[in-house]
């Protein structure tokens, strides 16, 4: 059961670094409004749900066998996941710049999510080379900071600050 826990930590521990970095406000301009709405109004909330769904289900999941965690992984938490996949997908910012961030976000956030799938398989399965698989995908994740620096630059250019 621990290494579930270490797995659901993992997965929610970078999402919780960029809920918690991102209150935005201030800016007149069609780009700086559009990146606070895109940050504020989509982004955030979505990545809310995501971190309260790993950690409802690791919550659900705590006493589980590793073949019944992974069948209520498949049949409730995995169709949550990908319903959450779709709704980043579907973000379409009006800006041109904050359309260009949104790809660098959609970019980094498919090593994120591949990241977490070999993860929770390589446990299912018992396969160290998964694990590792998604351990090299996961630190990956966390040294993709174009995202970070683009969304700094833009907020600099746009006179947006940090609440």
């Amino acid at each position: 059961m621990k290494s579930k826990k270490l797995v659901l930590s993992c997965l929610s521990i970078p999402l919780f670094l960029v809920v918690s970095g991102c209150g935005l406000f201030g800016s007149n301009e069609a780009a700086g409004d559009d990146l606070e709405f895109y940050m504020n109004e989509t982004i955030l909330p979505i990545e809310d749900d995501v971190f309260a769904a790993w950690d409802d289900f690791y919550i659900e999941t705590d006493e589980l066998s590793d073949e019944e965690f992974y069948e209520q992984y498949q049949s409730s938490l995995k169709p949550e996941l990908d319903e959450y996949y779709e709704e980043f997908h579907a973000i379409q910012p009006e800006t041109e710049e904050v359309q260009n961030l949104h790809a660098i976000y959609l970019e980094r956030n498919e090593i994120y999510w591949e990241a977490g799938e070999k993860e929770v398989e390589g446990h299912y399965q018992g396969d160290q080379d998964l694990l590792d698989e998604a351990d090299e995908l996961f630190i990956e994740f966390e040294e993709h900071t174009e995202f970070r620096d683009e969304l700094e630059r833009l907020m600099d250019k746009h006179n947006i600050e940090y609440e």
